[in-house]
């Protein structure tokens, strides 16, 4: 069956200074599920992706693949799609707008319909427009080099039509804000639109210095098993050989990567909170440690210890901690991990900072930090963090304008004696089955009225 919409309580009074205990299970990747729900949408074949996680976004698309016509079901932790019985490109305008991943539907349309009316997708306010959006201009461009014509409103809204797709050449530095450093908040978009419409073009598409992370990489995995054919040359172009209408074959499994924040949630949780050691699993934990290197020499450098394992990490508690200097970019450091790696800076004995070259409107969660004491500044796109917090016991309260603040905001509210009163904690639903539960069946003390329900 199709998941049932789900939300999270929008406030959460945490009390804090109980420590934590215990074992967490880690679900797949949500930026790898949304690339690869993509991929299934443009294949005539049911495609099952395991080790699904039961969040927003995986709720969302599953609606938005029943609304277009094709099928998707939930079954034994895993979601099944087929995009068999597509047959409009209408979707509820509120549901695309719910999440920002509806956007990775376009190929797929658009090579089954020739012309494709999107509505404006949602996801965190972390853009660089005046109201947080996020850019779009880069799906226009992309689609226009495959010989669609492409434009954008005001809104954010897309209109493309394409009567064939022809294969092209792309550089994607292109969509980068910086080439020497190979990142922007243009990049990763640009590569998943480009390959997914490679995919379904007509004729061979070359895509040099495609985007690294595992939402592209697992997104390729998944193309291969639908039959398409993809090289990558030996300076790690893609070379996709399009198979010019809906892509079919064998059904296709495919288990997808542990949730890579999700992990850098949890070791920032048992390095700050735990009591003694605490232990994550997780599906292909090794890939997920490969995966996160650029996170784990920021955690080395900070003295964070974690054990890592085939099917597990193992975090301790953090003693002393060092001062660090990170630089967030598209091959280094991801930008949903820089809000955790601050926490754990602020813990530091010494001066931090953070620069961050992709969403330069991550940073919302300072002003939080700040009020639950904590001495940080945004100076452009450089936070500095002056450690180390010592946290006070008295009622604070803070608000989080985003899915990532939302998780910070409530592990530094964890990690502070007295009450703490925090606002915007719906965006949460986006990112994590129930981290407020999960915290409180560790040790947390956290109330609300939706979550006092389920335990």
């Amino acid at each position: 069956m199709t998941p049932a919409p789900r939300t999270a309580p929008g406030t959460l009074t945490v009390e804090g200074g109980r420590p934590l205990a215990g074992t967490v299970t880690v679900p797949g990747f949500k930026h790898s599920l949304v690339s690869c729900v993509a991929a299934a949408a443009a294949a005539d074949t049911p495609v099952r992706l395991e080790n699904c996680p039961d969040i927003e976004e995986t709720r969302v698309l599953a609606l938005l693949v029943t609304q277009l016509g094709g099928a998707a079901r939930v079954t034994d932790g895993a979601l099944v799609v087929d995009g068999t019985g597509m047959s409009t490109t209408t979707m509820s305008e509120e549901d695309v707008s719910r999440i920002h991943g509806s956007v990775y539907l376009l190929p797929s349309l658009l090579r089954r319909f020739g012309t494709v009316h999107m509505p404006r997708s949602g996801g965190c306010r972390i853009g660089d427009r005046a109201d947080g959006g996020r850019p779009v201009s880069q799906y226009v461009d992309v689609f226009q080099r495959f010989g669609a014509k492409a434009a954008h409103d005001d809104g954010g809204s897309l209109t493309v039509s394409a009567p064939r797709l022809v294969g092209c050449e792309i550089d994607l530095l292109d969509f980068t804000s910086d080439r020497r450093l190979r990142t922007g908040p243009l990049y990763s978009g640009a590569t998943k639109t480009a390959l997914l419409t490679a995919a379904v073009a007509d004729g061979t598409s070359i895509l040099h210095s495609p985007y690294p992370k595992p939402d592209v990489t697992e997104l390729l995995t998944v193309l291969r098993a639908l039959g398409v054919e993809v090289d990558v040359t030996g300076a790690g172009s893609y070379v996709v050989h399009g198979h010019g209408a809906p892509l079919s074959g064998r059904p296709v499994t495919h288990v997808l990567v542990p949730d890579l924040i999700t992990i850098m949630t949890w070791i920032c949780a048992g390095a700050l909170l735990a009591e003694g050691p605490m232990t994550i699993r997780a599906t292909r934990m090794r890939d997920a440690a490969r995966a996160l290197a650029p996170e784990r020499a920021v955690l080395d450098s900070l003295g964070v210890r974690v054990d890592w394992d085939k099917e597990s990490c193992t975090v301790h508690p953090a003693g002393k901690l060092s001062p660090v200097d990170v630089v967030v970019a598209s091959h280094g450091v991801f930008s949903d991990s820089q809000p955790f790696l601050a926490l754990l800076a602020a813990r530091a004995d010494g001066d931090s900072t953070i620069a961050e070259t992709v969403w330069t409107g991550r940073f919302t969660y300072a002003e939080g930090l700040a009020a639950l004491g904590m001495d940080v500044r945004i100076e452009g796109t450089r936070l500095h963090i002056r450690g180390p917090w010592q946290p006070e016991a008295r009622n604070l309260g803070a608000t989080a304008q985003d899915l990532r603040a939302a998780a910070t905001l409530l592990l530094a509210a964890l990690a502070s004696p007295g009450t703490t009163t925090l606002d915007g904690m719906g965006h949460l639903a986006r990112g994590y089955r129930d981290l407020p539960g999960e915290l409180v069946r560790s040790g947390a003390r956290i109330t609300a009225p939706a979550l006092l329900e389920r335990l």
